[in-house]
Protein backbone atom coordinates (compact mmCIF):
# COMPACT_ATOMS: atom_id res chain seq x y z
CA UNK A 1 0.00 0.00 0.00
CA UNK A 2 1.28 3.47 -1.19
CA UNK A 3 0.68 6.37 1.15
CA UNK A 4 0.21 10.11 -0.57
CA UNK A 5 2.74 12.15 0.59
CA UNK A 6 2.25 16.45 0.00
CA UNK A 7 4.19 19.28 0.93
CA UNK A 8 2.42 23.19 1.30
CA UNK A 9 5.22 25.25 0.62
CA UNK A 10 4.43 28.88 2.33
CA UNK A 11 6.78 31.29 1.23
CA UNK A 12 7.01 33.73 4.14
CA UNK A 13 8.36 37.78 5.00
CA UNK A 14 10.52 38.23 7.76
CA UNK A 15 8.16 39.64 10.32
CA UNK A 16 10.62 41.44 12.09
CA UNK A 17 11.76 43.20 9.40
CA UNK A 18 8.32 44.71 8.34
CA UNK A 19 7.45 44.67 12.52
CA UNK A 20 5.62 48.18 12.37
CA UNK A 21 3.32 47.72 9.20
CA UNK A 22 1.93 44.02 11.16
CA UNK A 23 1.01 46.18 14.11
CA UNK A 24 -2.12 47.22 12.41
CA UNK A 25 -2.80 43.47 10.76
CA UNK A 26 -3.55 41.24 13.61
CA UNK A 27 -6.98 40.76 12.27
CA UNK A 28 -5.22 39.77 9.00
CA UNK A 29 -2.59 37.62 10.66
CA UNK A 30 -5.96 35.41 12.03
CA UNK A 31 -7.40 35.42 8.48
CA UNK A 32 -3.93 34.16 6.79
CA UNK A 33 -4.35 31.29 9.47
CA UNK A 34 -7.50 30.48 9.28
CA UNK A 35 -7.11 30.16 5.05
CA UNK A 36 -3.78 27.97 5.70
CA UNK A 37 -5.82 25.85 7.87
CA UNK A 38 -8.59 24.72 5.21
CA UNK A 39 -5.43 22.76 3.63
CA UNK A 40 -5.81 20.51 7.05
CA UNK A 41 -1.92 20.23 7.30
CA UNK A 42 -0.30 16.81 9.43
CA UNK A 43 2.34 18.76 10.32
CA UNK A 44 3.62 22.47 10.73
CA UNK A 45 7.49 22.88 9.65
CA UNK A 46 9.01 25.95 10.24
CA UNK A 47 12.53 27.85 9.07
CA UNK A 48 13.91 27.26 12.93
CA UNK A 49 16.90 25.38 14.03
CA UNK A 50 16.22 21.32 14.56
CA UNK A 51 18.60 21.10 16.46
CA UNK A 52 17.03 23.49 18.91
CA UNK A 53 13.64 21.96 17.89
CA UNK A 54 13.15 21.26 22.22
CA UNK A 55 13.10 24.57 22.90
CA UNK A 56 11.29 25.47 19.71
CA UNK A 57 8.45 23.07 21.51
CA UNK A 58 8.89 24.21 24.93
CA UNK A 59 8.34 28.06 23.37
CA UNK A 60 5.09 26.18 21.65
CA UNK A 61 3.71 24.77 24.52
CA UNK A 62 4.58 27.91 26.65
CA UNK A 63 2.71 30.00 24.22
CA UNK A 64 -0.85 31.11 24.74
CA UNK A 65 -2.44 34.67 22.89
CA UNK A 66 0.62 36.52 23.31
CA UNK A 67 3.24 35.76 19.98
CA UNK A 68 6.05 37.28 19.04
CA UNK A 69 6.54 39.17 16.28
CA UNK A 70 8.15 36.87 14.12
CA UNK A 71 6.62 33.97 11.61
CA UNK A 72 7.69 31.07 13.58
CA UNK A 73 5.01 32.44 16.23
CA UNK A 74 2.70 34.66 14.20
CA UNK A 75 1.71 31.80 11.41
CA UNK A 76 3.76 28.63 12.96
CA UNK A 77 2.11 28.93 16.25
CA UNK A 78 -1.56 30.11 15.77
CA UNK A 79 -1.94 27.28 13.21
CA UNK A 80 -0.47 24.54 15.10
CA UNK A 81 -2.95 25.83 18.08
CA UNK A 82 -5.47 25.71 15.92
CA UNK A 83 -5.10 22.37 14.51
CA UNK A 84 -4.89 21.75 18.10
CA UNK A 85 -1.58 19.95 16.88
CA UNK A 86 0.29 18.86 20.04
CA UNK A 87 3.83 20.01 18.60
CA UNK A 88 5.65 21.89 15.77
CA UNK A 89 8.88 21.04 13.98
CA UNK A 90 11.97 23.00 13.36
CA UNK A 91 13.62 22.28 10.29
CA UNK A 92 16.07 24.79 9.52
CA UNK A 93 19.57 24.48 9.02
CA UNK A 94 21.96 27.97 8.96
CA UNK A 95 24.83 26.08 6.83
CA UNK A 96 28.24 27.13 6.00
CA UNK A 97 27.79 30.35 4.45
CA UNK A 98 29.18 32.95 6.14
CA UNK A 99 28.93 37.16 6.03
CA UNK A 100 32.62 37.26 4.28
CA UNK A 101 30.89 34.83 1.71
CA UNK A 102 28.45 37.56 1.43
CA UNK A 103 30.57 40.53 1.03
CA UNK A 104 33.43 39.03 -1.16
CA UNK A 105 30.57 37.97 -3.45
CA UNK A 106 28.51 41.14 -3.83
CA UNK A 107 31.83 43.01 -4.12
CA UNK A 108 32.65 40.56 -7.70
CA UNK A 109 29.51 41.22 -8.45
CA UNK A 110 29.17 44.68 -8.29
CA UNK A 111 33.17 45.33 -9.89
CA UNK A 112 33.02 42.82 -12.88
CA UNK A 113 29.00 41.09 -13.58
CA UNK A 114 27.15 44.37 -14.02
CA UNK A 115 24.11 42.22 -15.57
CA UNK A 116 24.03 40.27 -13.04
CA UNK A 117 23.94 43.28 -10.31
CA UNK A 118 21.10 44.51 -12.33
CA UNK A 119 19.42 41.49 -12.10
CA UNK A 120 19.65 41.51 -8.32
CA UNK A 121 18.72 44.78 -7.85
CA UNK A 122 15.70 44.83 -10.08
CA UNK A 123 14.53 41.37 -8.23
CA UNK A 124 14.83 43.22 -5.23
CA UNK A 125 13.47 46.66 -5.98
CA UNK A 126 10.31 44.29 -7.16
CA UNK A 127 10.62 41.77 -4.13
CA UNK A 128 6.79 42.21 -2.52
CA UNK A 129 6.41 43.74 0.19
CA UNK A 130 3.66 44.35 3.20
CA UNK A 131 2.55 47.45 3.34
CA UNK A 132 -0.90 49.15 4.59
CA UNK A 133 -2.60 49.03 1.28
CA UNK A 134 -2.62 46.04 0.45
CA UNK A 135 -4.14 42.97 2.67
CA UNK A 136 -1.52 40.24 4.04
CA UNK A 137 -2.67 37.10 2.01
CA UNK A 138 -2.59 39.59 -1.28
CA UNK A 139 0.94 40.42 -0.20
CA UNK A 140 1.41 36.47 0.41
CA UNK A 141 -0.13 35.66 -3.05
CA UNK A 142 2.46 37.77 -4.58
CA UNK A 143 5.15 36.60 -2.52
CA UNK A 144 4.36 33.03 -3.89
CA UNK A 145 3.77 33.57 -7.42
CA UNK A 146 5.33 31.32 -9.88
CA UNK A 147 6.53 34.12 -12.08
CA UNK A 148 8.96 35.72 -9.00
CA UNK A 149 9.87 31.62 -7.75
CA UNK A 150 11.04 31.71 -11.18
CA UNK A 151 12.55 35.09 -11.45
CA UNK A 152 14.71 33.96 -8.07
CA UNK A 153 15.75 30.35 -9.65
CA UNK A 154 17.27 32.10 -12.47
CA UNK A 155 18.99 34.77 -10.76
CA UNK A 156 20.77 31.97 -8.15
CA UNK A 157 21.80 29.65 -11.12
CA UNK A 158 23.38 33.04 -13.12
CA UNK A 159 25.69 32.97 -10.01
CA UNK A 160 27.39 29.97 -11.13
CA UNK A 161 29.52 31.66 -13.51
CA UNK A 162 31.16 34.50 -11.36
CA UNK A 163 34.41 34.34 -10.83
CA UNK A 164 37.27 36.64 -9.26
CA UNK A 165 40.04 38.26 -11.35
CA UNK A 166 41.88 35.42 -9.54
CA UNK A 167 39.91 32.83 -10.54
CA UNK A 168 37.91 31.81 -7.49
CA UNK A 169 35.03 30.95 -8.24
CA UNK A 170 33.42 32.59 -5.82
CA UNK A 171 29.84 32.04 -7.33
CA UNK A 172 29.74 28.43 -7.63
CA UNK A 173 31.48 28.52 -3.72
CA UNK A 174 28.35 30.61 -2.57
CA UNK A 175 25.54 27.72 -4.30
CA UNK A 176 27.63 25.32 -3.25
CA UNK A 177 27.21 26.21 0.60
CA UNK A 178 23.72 27.49 -0.35
CA UNK A 179 22.22 24.30 -1.81
CA UNK A 180 23.92 22.17 0.89
CA UNK A 181 21.59 24.15 3.16
CA UNK A 182 18.65 23.74 0.85
CA UNK A 183 19.41 19.67 0.98
CA UNK A 184 19.96 19.62 4.82
CA UNK A 185 16.11 21.49 5.20
CA UNK A 186 14.75 18.07 2.84
CA UNK A 187 16.79 15.81 5.12
CA UNK A 188 14.87 17.75 8.16
CA UNK A 189 12.11 17.71 6.70
CA UNK A 190 11.90 13.98 5.21
CA UNK A 191 13.50 13.15 9.04
CA UNK A 192 9.95 14.11 10.44
CA UNK A 193 7.79 11.88 7.73
CA UNK A 194 6.37 8.62 8.56
CA UNK A 195 6.47 6.29 6.00
CA UNK A 196 3.49 3.99 6.76
CA UNK A 197 0.92 7.66 6.64
CA UNK A 198 -0.40 9.96 4.83
CA UNK A 199 1.45 12.95 5.11
CA UNK A 200 0.56 16.46 4.21
CA UNK A 201 3.30 18.76 5.87
CA UNK A 202 3.01 22.73 5.63
CA UNK A 203 6.21 24.46 5.78
CA UNK A 204 6.52 28.02 6.58
CA UNK A 205 9.91 29.58 5.14
CA UNK A 206 11.76 32.26 3.72
CA UNK A 207 10.72 32.80 -0.46
CA UNK A 208 14.04 31.93 -1.69
CA UNK A 209 14.15 28.85 -1.00
CA UNK A 210 10.69 27.24 -2.58
CA UNK A 211 12.64 26.84 -5.72
CA UNK A 212 14.92 24.18 -4.97
CA UNK A 213 12.63 22.83 -1.98
CA UNK A 214 9.88 22.57 -4.64
CA UNK A 215 12.51 20.41 -7.09
CA UNK A 216 13.56 18.17 -4.29
CA UNK A 217 10.09 16.93 -3.03
CA UNK A 218 8.81 16.83 -6.33
CA UNK A 219 12.06 14.49 -7.15
CA UNK A 220 11.10 12.57 -3.86
CA UNK A 221 7.52 11.89 -5.65
CA UNK A 222 5.68 13.95 -3.65
CA UNK A 223 2.86 16.48 -4.67
CA UNK A 224 3.98 20.38 -3.88
CA UNK A 225 1.17 22.58 -2.82
CA UNK A 226 0.73 26.34 -3.34
CA UNK A 227 -2.21 27.24 -1.19
CA UNK A 228 -2.27 30.64 -3.14
CA UNK A 229 -2.49 29.50 -6.43
CA UNK A 230 -3.46 26.10 -6.62
CA UNK A 231 -0.43 23.84 -8.50
CA UNK A 232 1.09 26.49 -10.19
CA UNK A 233 4.43 25.25 -8.86
CA UNK A 234 3.59 22.39 -11.58
CA UNK A 235 5.38 22.98 -14.94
Amino acid sequence: MSFKKEIILVGTFHFEQHAEQLKHKESEIEELVSYLFDFSPTKIALEWDGSQDKTLNEEYYNSESSYQIDEVQQLGFRLAKKMQHNRVYGVNWDGHLTKEDMANFNHVVQSSYPEIYKNITSLTENTPVITSELSLISSYEKLNESEYIRNLEKMYLSFVEVQSDQGEMVGFNFLNKWLERELMIFKNLMNITSEDTNERILLVIGSDHLWMLRKLFEGKGWEVINPFHGQEFKQ
